[in-house]
């Protein structure tokens, strides 16, 4: 009788010991992740010069690592150095032939709307890393203007042209379809929903110059 219970005493023992160990051992489980997001934040252009970018997004899980996500936009600047560097040229050359000052200043804000989808990396941390690809389209709009003389847009786009197709040169306005790429991280602390993001844009059709957006910024919001 004595044999037996101590037989069972450390058997219980041993028992009681070795469970927080297997417990260390058990991988811990990955945090839940929410349902969706709704974010808006800024980033700032990281090729040809630094102007100010402002978007919001709105995404769903459609999977445990998958979202599909709807982003909008807005670009103050996006005229390119050789853009400006043709506005200069034909300062200096006005200049020259009529024995007056000019000074072409331009300026093309965009705005855009994207879909597509993002996986991300499942980590034990409230944090996920992330890939992303997306289509959509942009609105460009070409504003040229003289410093004493205003806005010259349709008379200069007319008389000089622009960046082989980036705008069309019958209007003001042109549309374009648009493809981007993003990488980031996403970070959730309970219904915060933080967004750290690079993102590379190319609008198609936009001729020998061409146009490349990337972007590197932040966003916040909420998680549902």
């Amino acid at each position: 009788m004595r044999l037996f219970r101590s037989i069972a005493f450390v058997s219980v023992a041993v028992v009681t010991c070795a469970t927080p160990a297997l417990a260390q051992n058990r991988e811990a489980p990955s945090p839940r992740w929410p349902h969706g997001y709704l974010i808006a934040g800024a980033s700032t252009l990281v090729t040809d010069g630094i102007a100010p970018v402002f978007s919001a997004e709105i995404a769903e899980s459609v999977t445990t690592d998958v979202e599909v996500y709807v982003a909008f936009s807005y670009f103050d600047n996006l005229m390119s150095d050789e853009a400006r560097a043709e506005l200069d040229e034909v300062s200096t050359q006005l200049s020259f032939a009529t024995g007056m000052a000019w000074s072409f200043q331009g300026r093309d804000r965009g705005r855009s709307i994207t879909a597509g989808a993002k996986y991300l990396i499942r980590t034990a941390a409230p944090l996920r890393p992330f890939v992303g690809a997306g289509i959509g389209v942009i609105n460009l709009r070409r504003t040229i203007s003289e410093q004493s003389r205003g806005n010259l847009t349709t008379a200069y786009l007319s008389q000089f042209g622009g960046s082989a197709g980036v705008v069309d040169l019958s209007q003001t306005n042109t549309n374009k379809p648009l493809g981007e790429l993003a990488a980031g991280v996403a970070v959730v602390v309970r219904r915060a929903y933080v967004q750290f993001d690079y993102r590379f844009r190319k609008p198609f059709h936009s001729g020998d110059a061409g146009l490349d957006i990337a972007t590197a910024g932040v966003s916040v919001g909420i998680a549902f």
